[in-house]
């Protein structure tokens, strides 16, 4: 016995490519560009995940379709690696250069990654090396503070060639202005501060227990009396003093 396949439907109309919107930046992300457009130095406060990068990544493809050189730095070597992979996937890697204190790929790259304590060397010993320059990009700026190692921070600011404008980004700067006012006072040029309060991660606090568990804040208060009433359990009372005329 024969039968005749059932066939799908056919499909006057081709499937069409779903299309996104026009990206749009937040307030804060124009306004802290529009600064960076007219020559200012710029402070960028904003919570973690909230789009801080991307005004670094505008300036790098405006300066670097100018002719012009942009450093990036960041604290430490891990996030130097990883920003360099990021950019030389986006912009190639004949763009894009690293410089820490391992290892040197083609530190001639319009966009040299490198670390702070690198550039404030090149401050020092190169500073020809960024005659054509025209920003540095401080991410992670909060390490200015770090005890041991914010002094990397200072001289890299003070020291940086005038020609040169800061761009600065941290999500951890309670007092920007304050710091923005010093750095205005040391270079002597206006510095424009950006802050966005907005989170666009929601931040939620949660304890761990000594024996791994994760507790809110209701259950953590709980388990800290519990296990005080268990260590009062365990643990013996004082022995008493003997009395000196009795002996008891």
């Amino acid at each position: 016995m024969s039968y005749k396949q059932k066939r799908r439907p056919r499909r006057t109309e081709a499937a069409k490519a779903e299309q996104r919107a026009p990206f749009r930046l937040d307030p804060f992300q124009e306004e802290a560009f529009k600064e960076i457009e007219e020559g200012h130095n710029v402070l960028v406060a904003a919570p973690t995940g909230t789009g801080k990068t991307l005004i670094a990544e505008m300036l790098i493809k405006k300066v670097l379709a100018t002719g012009q050189g942009v450093v990036y730095t960041s604290p430490i070597k891990a996030l130097s690696n990883q920003k360099y992979r990021d950019f030389s996937g986006e912009l190639g890697k004949e763009k894009v250069g690293l410089i820490t204190g391992d290892v040197s790929v083609n530190e001639r790259a319009p966009l040299l990654v490198m670390t702070t304590e690198i550039f404030r060397n090149w401050c020092f010993a190169n500073p020809e090396m960024l005659d054509h320059t025209t920003h540095v990009i401080f991410d992670e700026l909060h390490y200015l503070d770090d005890i041991e190692r914010g002094t990397a921070w200072e001289e890299s600011i003070i020291f940086a060639p005038t020609h040169m404008r800061i761009v600065g980004l941290s999500a951890t700067v309670p007092n920007s202005r304050e710091l923005a006012s010093w750095i205005a006072d040391v270079r002597d040029q206006a510095v424009k501060v950006i802050e966005e309060r907005r989170r666009a991660v929601p931040l939620e606090l949660h304890w761990i227990s000594p024996e791994g568990g994760v507790h809110d804040g209701e259950s953590a208060r709980e388990h800290i009396k519990q296990l005080g009433e268990r260590r009062r359990g365990r643990w013996p009372s004082p022995p008493r003093e003997e009395s000196a005329e009795t002996g008891l």
